[in-house]
């Protein structure tokens, strides 16, 4: 088990305990002597501290002595050196006695649970960081704060609601001492690129129409394309026989092995893809050879200032 901070590290235990008070009620076994908090069984027991511990630092971390060092019939809270919250829960810490199946730390019922259980304790053992722990600058200290808390059953009648559980809950946090400054040495290097894998995955494919002037006869293609519509630009409208400049493009890709081509394009008259009528623009890659004004297909050069222009765009 980890070693305990006893100097440098603070340990502050806020909370509270709604039960009646243990020493009226819990007695020895056989007898009607007063409750004691480290009469625990030996079975039952849960080492505290190291194996070879003495009594004096034992009694220091708040267990019980005897023969050996344990936890008491309480929730004991420690802070270990390595950044450990260490919460050990005792059943007999509640009167009525605490159900350690209904108890959680800050993260809820789904999140952390115990790393040991008995019918008699949980042990919980968590980084300070984890487990729903909340973390605030204090002077010179760094403060991890958690909370403990049961759940408990309401039973509703016709003469009203009662409990019979317990209702527990209890804060504690560590301080870490933070005025310490050390300085650490770190060395990184780099690995190679991992080799290209073919594998399915998603495409980003972009539908646009250019909008560049073509005033003069004979003007080139990249002048047609030098600009294009945007989403405040539409609908756009066209007259019968005006050209529409269309450009397909693949998206955010690096890879030149992958390549674009249009198979089957077409349009219509609204903006769904599946309304009818329709009108093929390219069937199987290739111009609709029934189409009286057939489509164009404009080659993508370099001068279009593509990373791979060969496959990335197709123009129409």
């Amino acid at each position: 088990m980890a070693s305990i901070v006893q100097l440098g590290v603070w340990l502050c235990v806020l909370g509270f305990v709604l039960a009646q008070d243990q020493d009226q009620y819990f007695g020895s076994k056989g007898s009607d002597a007063t409750f004691h908090r480290c009469h625990v069984g030996g079975f039952a027991r849960v080492p505290c501290g190291d194996p070879a511990i003495s009594s004096t630092d034992c009694e220091a971390l708040n267990c019980c002595f005897e023969q050996q060092c344990y936890y008491a019939n309480e929730v004991t809270v420690h802070c270990l050196r390595d950044g450990l919250f260490m919460v050990v829960a005792s059943r007999a810490a509640t009167l009525p006695l605490l159900d350690l199946d209904s108890i959680y730390l800050l993260e809820g019922p789904s999140g952390c649970g115990p790393i040991r259980a008995s019918p008699a304790f949980a042990v919980f053992q968590f980084p300070v960081g984890a487990c729903g722990t909340t973390v605030r600058v204090e002077d010179d200290y760094l403060i991890y704060e958690n909370k403990l808390t049961s759940s408990y059953e309401v039973g509703v009648g016709p003469l009203g609601s009662i409990t019979r559980d317990s209702v527990f809950e209890l804060s504690f946090q560590c301080r870490y001492s933070g005025s310490t400054v050390v300085s650490l040495v770190a060395e990184v290097n780099t690995v190679p690129p991992p080799l290209p894998v073919a594998a399915p995955g998603p495409l980003r494919i972009e539908l646009r129409l250019a909008s560049g002037q073509c005033d003069s006869k004979g003007c080139s293609d990249a002048v047609v394309y030098s600009d294009y519509y945007r989403d405040a630009d539409y609908p756009v409208t066209k007259v019968l026989r005006e050209p529409v400049y269309v450009e397909v493009r693949i998206l955010e890709r690096t890879d030149p092995n992958l390549v674009l081509l249009l198979e089957h394009c077409w349009a219509t008259s609204t903006s769904s893809p599946l309304s009818l009528p329709q009108w093929s623009l390219l069937v199987d890659g290739c111009p609709f050879h029934d189409d009286r004004y057939q489509t164009t297909l404009v080659p993508v050069d370099g001068s279009s200032g593509l990373h791979f222009p060969a496959t990335t765009s197709g123009s129409l």
